[in-house]
């Protein structure tokens, strides 16, 4: 396989959102209006999409994964089945710790 030359890479720049040519040094997108390399929204960027799915948007948080330019096909992969195994297993805990308090309540009408 034969690389291209910078200037023929450089040449061939697409944007990540709507794929279409753009200037390589443009920061965004001319059609789309996307932010492009450092000026990406600051919801993308993998560390504030882990505190958002930490925090606020739960499992719905794969959707910014998914539209992250700033990782790769492996990564969004690896980083979407780590929030949703931690998403099920808290689901699960919290179902189980419930039905716990249940059974606890439960015996303690039972008791009076």
């Amino acid at each position: 396989m034969i690389a291209e030359p910078p200037a023929a890479a450089a040449a061939n720049a697409r944007c990540w959102s709507c794929d279409r040519r753009i200037d390589p040094a443009d920061r965004y997108c001319r059609f789309c209006g996307q932010g492009q390399g450092g000026s990406v929204a600051w919801y993308y960027r993998p560390v504030w999409i882990i505190l958002l799915a930490a925090t606020a948007l739960g499992p719905f948080a794969i959707l910014l994964v998914m539209r992250s330019p700033l990782l790769g096909r492996g990564a969004k992969w690896v980083l979407s089945i780590a929030i949703l195994v931690f998403f099920v297993y808290v689901g699960w805990r919290m179902i189980v710790d419930v039905q716990d308090l249940l059974d606890t309540s439960s015996e303690l009408l039972r008791s009076i």
